[in-house]
């Protein structure tokens, strides 16, 4: 029998647990990256907006979004109605086939700006900051063009990007926004 007083017995239990609840943590974090991971890059989106673009023989079929999605020039655009880390908005995008929004073009910057006015929000975009190289990136591994977005506030780890009214700036990745999701239109 330990001869050590109560509370050294409590505290040894309450660390035990800890350590397990730690360890059941990282577990569940590393099977998510996993999956997130392996997972099949479900479009590649490309900073150019020129594509070639054929409707489908056989019939006359329109470009179209899902329901709750907008239509943007060739993008469906979906608007989260919660709030969440910047981790949650890339799930739940690739949840609906889709990734966090790639800003392509000052027109479009603009829109943003006039949607998040009109929406009354600010909403986490698929670009973030990579410490190690010392850059912006977006989500599909192309570099920040500071020419056509600029960030506002700090460039430091766990940085991610999100757009408001009257700009983009710097938040923390945990941070709780709501986000934009995007895919291509397709033929209906």
């Amino acid at each position: 029998a330990c001869r050590c007083p109560h509370w050294h017995q409590l505290a040894l239990k309450l660390s035990c647990a800890g350590l397990i609840l730690l360890f059941l943590s990282l577990i569940g974090l590393s099977v998510l990256v996993r999956v997130l991971v392996q997972r099949p890059p479900i479009a590649k989106y490309s900073v150019s907006t020129q594509e070639n673009r054929t409707e489908p023989t056989g019939g006359s079929s329109t470009l179209r979004c899902p329901r709750d999605w907008h239509p943007y020039r060739e993008k469906c655009l979906f608007v989260s109605q919660t709030s969440g880390p910047w981790s949650e908005g890339l799930a739940q995008c690739s949840m609906k086939e889709a990734t966090l929004l790639i800003i392509e073009n000052e027109e479009e910057l603009r829109f943003l700006h006039a949607f998040s006015k009109r929406r009354g929000h600010q909403f986490f975009i698929g670009l973030n900051y990579v410490p190690v190289e010392k850059i912006w990136k977006w989500i599909n591994g192309s570099i920040l063009n500071p020419d056509l977005v600029q960030i506002m506030g700090t460039n430091e780890e766990n940085s991610c990007a999100v757009i408001s009214q009257t700009e983009v700036f710097s938040d923390f990745c945990s941070a709780d926004n709501r986000w934009i999701c995007q895919k291509k239109l397709k033929y209906v």
